[in-house]
C-alpha cells in the first residue's frame, strides 16, 4: 500500500472515531437519580416521550414498585433504545401545548382520547386511594406546560391553560371531573385495587372499550381522558382553568374539601361527568348516607348442620342512576328468605349475613350461613328457599333473570349471634326505606327520592350497614334519614350520618343551555335531550362555592358503570368532542 493510501485510511478511520465519539448509541446504561427527577421526565429527555415512562419501569422491575416514588442517588436502569448522555445536561423545559389543528377528525379525537385512557388505566385509582393517580397527573400536566399546578390536602389537582390565540377576551371556564374509580371485580377473577391496573380491552369492530374482569373506570376516566387532550392543544379554547378531583364515588369529599377560590372567578363551569352523549345534566339530587353498627352477643351453635344460603346473579347497577329500574336488592332479599323460614317453623341459628359491595352501589349478591338441628330441617329450609325464589321470579319479572338462590352445605361454624341479634337485623333489613320513595311531580319519569342499602355486614363480631339516601328535596332527604336513623336506635344500634351531595337546582336562567341547544342542534340535527338525574355530580357543591356559575354536565356513553361490564363506546367521543369545542368557541 503506497503512503499515500495509509494517509487516506488513517484519515478515515480518525474521522469515524471522530463521529463515534460525539454520537451517543442507542443502548441500556445505569443513571442515578437527581432532584427534581420523575420517570416522565426521564422517559421525556432519553427516549423522546414522556409517556414511555412504563418502559423504565418494566427494565428495573426489582427497582422500581412505584412508578411514582423514586428517590434523589437511586440508581437505575435507562432501556436499550435511549440515547445516553454525552455529557451533563438540564432537564427539558416544559413547553406550552401546540395550537390545534383547523382540522382534526373523529379518529384522532378517539386515539387521542384512547391514549389518554391507557394511561389512566396504568395506575390504581380507587376512591379514597387517589395520591398516586393524583401526582402522575401533576407531573403530567407540568409537562404539558400547564399555569399554577396545584395538589391540595385532599389531592385534588387544579391547573389552568392560557388561551389559544383570538380567544384571549374570552371569559374562564372550568373543565371539570373525577379522577377516582369504582373497582368491582368479576366472581373469580383475582383483582387487588391498590397495585393492579385496568387490563383495557378495545374491541373496534364494536366500537368499544371493556377490560378483562373488572370495572373500566370510565366513569370518570373517559372525562379526565378528554380534559387531557384538550390540555394537549387538541382544540381552541379561551382562559381555561382544570379541576380534578378525588373521592366522587364515595363521599364526595376531594370536592367538599376544595377552596372556593378556585371557581370564584369563573363564569362557566363544564363538568364532563356524564355518561350519554346525547344529554345534557341541567340539575342533580342531594346525597345522605347513613351508617349503623352495634355488638353482636355471640355463642356456641345448638345445632349440628351449618348451611350456607347464596343469592346471585342479581343486576345490581348504581343506585341513583339505576334505582327506577326496579331492581332486587340481595341483602333484603335474603332477610326476607330468613323472615320465611322463622314463618314456615324451621328452627335455626344464624351464623353471619353479609351483601353489597358499596354504598352507591344495587347488592347483586348475599349470603347467610346458619345451623340447623337436623336433616329434616335441611330439607325444610331448602322447599322455602325454592319457593321464595319462584315468588322473587314472579314479583322481578322482566327486570331481573338468571339469579340464583341455593342452599348447601357450609363449613363448620364457631359461633351464631343470638336470637335477639338475628331478630333485630331482620327487622332493619325488611322495615327500612329501600329502593324509589318518591317520583317527582314535575319531571316526567325522574325519581325525587329514593334509598339504597349498598353494604351489610352481620357476624359474631358484630353488625354494620351503610345506605345511600337521594333527593331532589331537602324535606324528603331529612324525613328518610330520621326513618332510618329512629329504625336504627330501635333495633339497638348506634349511627352516624354524612352529607355526600349537595343539591344542583335547575336553574332557568343557565347561560349556557341556549349555547349547548344551538351547538348540539346545529352539529347532530336533532334537539339535545335536557335531564334532572336522580344522582349526585360534584356541580352541587360547585353551585355553593360560586352561585352565579353557569354549569351544565356532558360527556361520552358509558354503560354499566361500577360493574366488570361496563362499556365505553369510542364513536361518541367525537360527539362530545365537537359539542364541548362547539360551546368554548361560543362562550362571551
Amino acid at each position: 500500500m503506497s503512503k499515500n493510501s495509509i494517509r487516506k485510511v488513517a484519515a478515515a478511520t480518525l474521522a469515524l472515531a471522530l463521529c463515534l465519539s460525539l454520537t451517543a448509541p442507542a443502548l441500556a446504561f445505569p443513571y442515578t437519580v437527581e432532584e427534581g427527577d420523575n420517570l416522565w421526565k426521564l422517559a421525556q429527555r432519553y427516549l423522546g416521550d414522556g409517556a414511555r415512562y412504563t418502559e423504565i419501569c418494566e427494565a428495573n422491575r426489582g427497582t422500581i414498585r412505584d412508578p411514582n416514588l423514586i428517590y434523589t442517588g437511586q440508581v437505575i436502569e435507562i432501556p436499550d433504545g435511549a440515547q445516553a448522555p454525552v455529557q451533563p445536561e438540564k432537564p427539558a423545559q416544559p413547553e406550552p401545548p401546540a395550537q390545534p389543528k383547523a382540522e382534526v377528525t373523529d379518529a384522532a379525537i378517539i386515539e387521542a382520547v384512547y391514549e389518554n385512557f391507557l394511561k389512566l388505566a396504568a395506575v390504581p385509582r380507587p376512591s379514597k386511594h387517589e395520591k398516586q393517580i393524583s401526582d402522575f397527573l401533576a407531573a403530567w400536566a407540568k409537562e404539558q406546560g400547564a399555569q399554577n399546578v396545584v395538589q391540595d390536602e385532599a389531592n385534588n389537582l387544579i391547573f389552568d391553560l392560557n388561551a389559544t390565540a383570538g380567544y384571549e377576551s374570552k371569559p374562564l371556564t372550568v373543565l371539570q371531573a373525577h379522577m377516582d374509580m369504582v373497582c368491582v371485580a368479576a366472581e373469580g377473577v383475582s383483582f387487588d385495587a391498590l397495585s393492579d391496573p385496568i387490563k383495557v380491552i378495545r374491541d373496534d369492530a364494536a366500537g368499544t372499550l371493556t377490560a378483562d374482569g373488572t370495572s373500566l373506570g370510565g366513569d370518570d376516566g373517559a372525562g379526565v381522558a378528554v380534559i387531557m387532550a384538550v390540555t394537549q392543544g387538541k382544540l381552541a379554547h379561551g382562559p381555561v382553568r382544570i379541576i380534578l378531583t378525588t373521592d366522587e364515588e364515595q363521599g364526595m369529599s376531594g370536592v367538599l374539601a376544595l377552596d372556593g377560590k378556585y371557581v370564584a372567578d369563573a363564569k362557566y363551569l363544564i363538568n364532563l361527568d356524564n355518561e350519554a352523549a346525547d344529554e345534557v345534566v341541567l340539575s342533580t339530587a342531594a346525597g345522605l348516607c347513613v351508617y349503623s353498627s352495634g355488638s353482636a352477643t355471640a355463642r356456641a351453635p345448638s345445632g349440628d348442620t351449618p348451611l350456607t344460603l347464596e343469592l346471585k346473579g342479581l343486576a345490581g347497577g348504581h343506585s341513583g342512576i339505576e334505582i327506577n329500574k326496579g331492581r332486587c336488592n340481595g341483602v333484603i332479599a335474603m332477610a326476607r328468605l330468613l323472615q320465611k323460614l322463622n314463618e314456615a317453623g324451621v328452627v335455626y341459628e344464624l351464623a353471619s349475613l353479609t351483601g353489597g359491595t358499596a354504598d352507591n352501589a344495587i347488592p347483586a349478591a348475599a349470603k347467610a350461613v346458619i345451623v340447623v338441628d337436623s336433616s329434616k330441617s335441611t330439607a325444610k329450609a331448602a322447599d322455602v328457599a325454592a319457593a321464595f325464589q319462584s315468588e322473587l321470579e314472579k314479583e322481578f319479572a322482566g327486570i331481573e333473570s338468571g339469579f340464583t338462590l341455593r342452599v348447601s352445605d357450609a363449613e363448620p361454624v364457631a359461633q351464631v349471634v343470638s336470637d335477639a341479634d338475628r331478630a333485630h337485623a331482620i327487622r332493619y333489613l325488611t322495615e327500612m326505606i329501600d329502593g324509589v320513595h318518591t317520583m317527582s311531580q314535575y319531571v316526567d319519569g325522574l325519581v325525587e327520592s329514593s334509598s339504597n342499602l349498598g353494604v351489610f355486614s352481620l357476624d359474631a363480631e358484630g353488625f354494620i350497614a351503610r345506605s345511600y339516601i337521594r333527593s331532589s328535596d331537602a324535606a324528603l332527604l331529612d324525613e328518610i334519614g330520621a326513618q332510618q336513623t329512629t329504625l336504627a336506635a330501635d333495633c339497638g344500634y348506634t349511627f352516624t350520618t354524612k352529607k355526600v351531595a349537595d343539591a344542583w337546582p335547575y336553574d332557568p336562567d343557565n347561560a349556557l343551555l341556549p349555547i349547548v341547544r344551538e351547538v348540539y342542534q346545529r352539529l347532530n340535527g336533532t334537539p339535545i335531550k335536557e335531564v334532572s338525574i336522580h344522582a349526585g355530580l360534584e356541580c352541587g357543591t360547585f353551585a355553593l362555592l360560586n352561585p352565579t356559575l353557569n354549569m351544565i354536565s356532558i360527556g361520552p356513553d358509558v354503560h354499566d358503570v361500577h360493574s366488570p361490564n361496563e362499556t365505553l363506546y369510542l364513536n361518541s367521543i367525537p360527539k362530545t368532542w365537537r359539542l364541548l369545542e362547539g360551546i368554548l368557541a361560543e362562550l362571551s
